[in-house]
C-alpha cells in the first residue's frame, strides 16, 4: 500500500472503528457499516510523509482513530456504510490495495500483534533506531572534526522513509527533521544524544550540521531489503581525514522484540520525555498509574494523570 502512494490513514481508520466497535457491542450488521464508513471515507495519501513534512504529519494518524471512532458511534445509531467497501468498483481493492486475504489472528498458539510490536529507544523515527545506535558507537572511536564521511547502508524502507529525498538533507520543519536520518545521524555524532531539543528549531536549523550532513551518504542495500522484516539489518561506516575506516552492524535495534528493552529503560523515556511537561513526581504518578491500567476502575482515572494545571 504504502508504495502505491497512500498513508498508514487507510487501515488505522478501520482497525480503530473495529475496537471501538467491539467496545460498543455492535452487531456483526453494525460492524460491517462502521467499517465501510472508516474505510470509504479515509483514503488519505502518503504526501503526508513525503519532501518536506508539515504538523500534519504527527496528527495524521490521531485524525484516523477519531475517525474510526466516529464511524463506529454513526454505526451505532444506525447509519449504513458502502455495501462493497472493500470488494466493490471503486472500492478499497479497486482504488488502493489491490484484492488480499486477512490473515489469522492473535489467539491460541499464534501471538497478538501487540507481543511483536518494537519499541524506540530513541525518541526518534523507528527506522533510524539502528543507525542511531551504530552512529553513537563510532561517536566513542572518533572526533567529529575528523570525519571525513559518513556510508550508511540499510534497507528500502529505511532509505525511502528518511533517508532518500533532498529535503532530508536540509530540514526546514521540525517534522521533516524527525524524519531525517542523516540529519538525526549528524546530531548524535555532534551531541551524543537525540532528545526534543534535537528537534526544536535552534538545532535542526543551525548551519553548524550542514557541512557534516553533506558527507553523509544512505544507500539501499539490496541483501538488507531481501532480509527486512525479519531482520532490520544496517552498516554504517565512518572514513577519517587519515583514511581510516570503522564500521558498525546491526541487525536488531534496541527495542526490537528480538531485542527488547528492559522496564527499567522504558521508565527513562518515558521520564525524559514527560517530566518538562508534567514534573517529575506527577510524572511518576503517571508512570505508575499505566503499569497499573489493568487496575484502573476506569479508564478516565489514567487520563487524569495527565492533566496539567498551570
Amino acid at each position: 500500500m504504502r508504495e502505491r502512494g497512500w498513508d498508514q490513514a487507510v487501515f488505522v481508520a478501520p482497525a480503530a472503528a473495529a475496537g471501538a466497535g467491539l467496545l460498543l457491542g455492535l452487531s456483526a450488521g453494525q460492524m460491517q457499516d462502521a467499517l465501510a464508513i472508516a474505510v470509504t471515507a479515509n483514503l488519505a495519501t502518503r504526501q503526508t510523509r513525503a519532501g518536506e513534512l508539515a504538523m500534519w504529519k504527527g496528527c495524521a494518524t490521531a485524525a484516523a482513530a477519531k475517525a474510526g471512532l466516529f464511524a463506529a458511534l454513526l454505526a451505532k445509531e444506525g447509519m449504513t456504510g458502502p455495501t462493497a467497501a472493500f470488494e466493490g468498483h471503486h472500492g478499497l481493492w479497486d482504488q488502493v490495495t489491490g484484492r488480499f486475504e486477512i490473515g489469522p489472528l492473535g489467539g491460541g498458539d499464534r501471538r497478538f500483534a501487540i507481543e511483536r510490536t518494537n519499541l524506540k529507544f530513541f525518541a526518534a523515527e523507528y527506522h533510524a533506531q539502528a543507525p542511531l545506535a551504530m552512529a553513537l558507537a563510532l561517536r566513542a572511536k572518533v572526533r567529529g572534526e575528523e570525519i571525513e564521511a559518513v556510508d550508511v547502508q540499510t534497507y528500502w524502507m529505511t532509505y525511502s522513509e528518511i533517508g532518500s529525498e533532498p529535503a532530508k538533507w536540509d530540514p526546514k520543519t521540525r517534522e521533516t527533521a524527525d524524519h531525517s536520518l542523516p540529519y538525526m545521524l549528524a546530531v548524535m555524532l555532534q551531541d551524543g544524544r537525540i532528545t526534543p531539543a534535537s528537534f526544536e528549531p535552534p538545532r535542526y536549523l543551525d548551519p553548524g550540521l550542514r557541512p557534516l550532513m553533506r558527507r553523509i551518504r544512505i544507500a539501499e542495500n539490496p541483501e538488507f531489503t531481501r532480509r527486512f522484516p525479519r531482520e532490520l539489518v544496517s552498516e554504517m561506516t565512518v572514513v577519517t581525514r587519515s583514511g581510516q575506516r570503522l564500521t558498525e552492524r546491526a541487525e536488531y535495534p534496541k527495542g526490537h522484540v528480538k531485542n527488547p528493552m528492559t522496564d527499567a529503560e522504558v521508565e527513562t523515556k518515558f521520564r525524559d520525555l514527560s517530566a518538562h511537561l508534567l514534573g517529575r513526581t506527577p510524572a511518576d504518578a503517571a508512570l505508575q498509574a499505566l503499569w497499573r491500567l489493568e487496575d484502573a476502575a476506569r479508564a478516565g482515572s489514567v487520563a487524569d494523570a495527565f492533566t496539567v494545571t498551570r
